[in-house]
C-alpha cells in the first residue's frame, strides 16, 4: 500500500521476511488465502513474480502516527496533530542552527506514507518528511523495530528513495538510531527502545521466545534421560563385575577342597 504501483517483488519480499515475522511458506499458505487484497503474478520460480495490491482498504492506510493521534484524542478528547515523537538521547548536542532546522521541519505538516506523492519535489522538505514516514512505518512494522539499511535500499524505487537515502538516519537522530554493530549499518527505531530493550516486544517474538523455552526444556529433559541411562548402566557393569567375582572365588574354593594335602 506504501509502494508507488502498489505492486512489490515477491524475492525482495523474501528478504525481509524474518524482519516482519512472515512465514516461510507466506506465497503458498498465506498470500492465496487473501484474494480479495494480493495477487501474485508471474511464477515465483523464475524469480520475477511480483505481489499487487487488489483492493486497497483504508481501514489499513491509517500510520502508526496517525492512529497514535487517534488513541490520544479517544483518551483525551483533545485532537493533535499527527507528527513524530522527537527525543534527542542524553548527551546528545546539536548546533543552533540545526536545531531551528529541525524545529521548522517539524512544524511542516505529517504527509502519511500511504498518500500518493507524486507530485512532490524529490530534493523538497515534504519529501523527505514523507520518506522519514516511510521508514517510521516499517521499523514500526518490524519484528525488532530495527532492519539493515541495505535490506531497505533494495526497495528504492517501490518507496521513492533518493540515492542518499541512508543520510535520513543521522539527520534525524531524535527519531533513528544507525547501529553499527556487526559492521553491518542497521536502522533503529528510537522511540521503541529503552537503553537496548525493546519497549514493546511483538506477539511473535513471545511466541518464538515460548518456543525456544520448549525445546530448550525438552533438551534438558532428554539429557537428563540420559544421564540416568548411563548410571543404570554403569550401576549393572559393576553389580555384573560383583557377581562374576563371587563365581571365581566359589570354584577356586571348591578346586583347593578337591586338592591332597601333603
Amino acid at each position: 500500500m506504501m509502494a508507488k504501483d502498489k505492486v512489490l517483488s515477491v524475492d525482495k519480499l523474501v528478504h525481509v521476511k524474518r524482519e516482519f515475522g512472515f512465514p516461510n511458506d507466506f506465497l503458498v499458505n498465506l498470500v492465496p488465502n487473501y484474494p480479495n487484497y494480493f495477487r501474485l503474478i508471474g511464477p515465483p520460480e523464475e524469480g520475477k513474480s511480483f505481489l499487487e495490491l487488489v483492493e486497497w482498504n483504508p481501514e489499513f492506510a491509517k500510520s502508526i502516527i496517525e492512529q497514535r493521534a487517534e488513541d490520544e484524542f479517544g483518551l483525551t478528547g483533545i485532537r493533535i496533530r499527527p507528527n513524530f515523537y522527537y527525543k534527542l538521547p542524553p548527551g546528545f548536542f546539536l548546533r543552533k542552527e540545526m536545531r531551528e532546522w529541525i524545529r521548522d521541519w517539524l512544524e511542516l505538516d505529517y504527509i502519511s506514507p500511504y498518500v500518493d506523492v507524486s507530485h512532490l519535489d524529490q530534493a523538497s522538505q515534504e519529501m523527505e518528511k514523507r520518506t522519514v514516514g516511510v521508514f517510521h512505518e516499517l521499523l514500526s512494522l518490524s519484528l525488532f523495530k530495527r532492519i539493515p539499511v541495505p535490506i531497505l535500499g533494495k526497495f528504492s524505487d517501490e518507496y521513492r528513495f533518493s540515492n542518499t537515502f541512508s543520510s535520513v538516519f543521522t539527520r534525524h537522530p531524535g527519531i533513528f538510531y544507525m547501529s553499527l554493530k556487526g559492521g553491518i549499518k542497521t536502522a533503529m527505531l528510537r522511540e521503541a527502545y529503552k537503553d537496548s530493550e525493546l519497549i514493546q516486544r511483538d506477539p511473535l517474538l513471545e511466541i518464538k521466545d515460548k518456543f525456544v523455552q520448549l525445546l530448550e526444556e525438552g533438551w534438558q529433559e532428554r539429557q537428563e534421560q540420559l544421564r540416568l541411562q548411563r548410571e543404570e548402566v554403569k550401576k549393572n557393569r559393576v553389580m555384573m563385575a560383583l557377581g562374576d567375582g563371587d563365581t571365581d572365588g566359589q570354584e577356586s574354593s571348591r578346586e583347593f577342597d578337591g586338592q591332597e594335602v601333603k
